[in-house]
């Protein structure tokens, strides 16, 4: 799953944090099985510019914090369990998103670091205390869920191909 267009032109607009040397390493990263962590949180980040003024939440750092709230260099599918003392990525990544987003200085108030560590929920240690924190926790689900099934047709369409041409015979069953 690519960036659409528009996407790729609101990340261009937030060149400040998309055009950073460690934030394009997330480019390497991938996520939920059709993209990669920095497609997905432009994508996030997109959902919450459109969010934002329906949950009265300011824009900027509704963008801010979609674009920031998965700034982890780990990929969970290789994640040894042993870098985080046995740690699950969902407990681990937000504090560590929030840890990477300081460290690269951008500037992160109580209220969006919040956001971040809270994002997960109901998997964190953390639950959202804020408008922005239940929007970034519906925005990233509903963009996941998205990525997550982006290739579930096409699986569904190259199964349905593969059986056309199988006869299938039924065994009886005994009593």
């Amino acid at each position: 799953m690519v960036l659409s267009s528009q996407d790729t032109t609101f990340a261009g607009e937030y060149s400040s944090i998309t055009h950073n040397q460690k934030y394009m390493q997330l480019k390497n990263i991938p996520r939920h099985g059709s993209t990669n962590t920095y497609d997905h949180s432009v994508r996030v980040a997109h959902a919450m510019s459109y969010l934002a003024p329906i949950f009265h939440v300011d824009k900027e750092s509704a963008i801010k914090v979609g674009l920031l709230h998965d700034f982890c260099m780990v990929d969970y599918h290789k994640d040894d369990k042993a870098t985080h003392h046995g740690e699950w990525y969902c407990f681990y990544h937000p504090v560590e998103a929030v840890e990477n987003a300081e460290s690269e200085g951008f500037y992160l108030n109580i209220t969006e670091k919040r956001a971040i560590w809270s994002h997960m929920f109901p998997l964190s240690k953390s639950i959202p205390t804020s408008r922005l924190g239940y929007m970034l926790t519906l925005a990233d689900k509903k963009v996941a869920f998205e990525e997550s099934f982006a290739n579930a047709y096409e699986a569904y369409q190259h199964g349905y191909i593969l059986l056309r041409g199988m006869t299938l015979r039924l065994l009886p069953i005994r009593k």
